[in-house]
């Protein structure tokens, strides 16, 4: 006898029930955002998803994307971007923008905390 969890045609209703959603998935809905074809409103009412779920996979697409393109050691050749939409493009030099700027607060960090706590001096051993 098949239950409703062994059931593939209403275990994938459920998955849906409780918006759980492949990255096929929502790279398509991603792509319709970005492609202008959708806004992002749309995209998150066909979905029946809350438009902050839809930001957090255009981030998370977004990290991936900057980590799949930084250039690898030793690879050479000429940088040409790729041709994006304004919106696309947008975000992106400002996931990049938030980068260097923690990059920077880091290392303000590191010479604080190296400014306030001075190195321990080793112990000294009589003999």
């Amino acid at each position: 006898m098949m239950t409703n969890e062994t059931n593939p045609c209403v275990a994938k209703t459920l998955c849906r029930a409780g918006r759980k959603y492949s990255a096929l998935e929502q790279c398509r809905a991603l792509l319709l955002v970005w492609s202008e074809r959708r806004t992002p409103a749309e995209v998150s009412r066909e979905l029946k998803i809350s438009g902050g779920l839809l930001a957090l996979w255009q981030e998370r697409a977004l990290e991936g994307m900057l980590a799949a393109l930084e250039p690898r050691e030793g690879a050479r050749g000429p940088e040409q971007g790729p041709a994006l939409c304004v919106r696309v493009k947008k975000m992106l030099e400002k996931k990049m923008a938030e980068r260097e700027g923690l990059a920077r607060m880091h290392g303000r960090l590191a010479r604080l905390h190296n400014k306030l706590i001075p190195a321990v001096p080793p112990p000294v051993t009589e003999g």
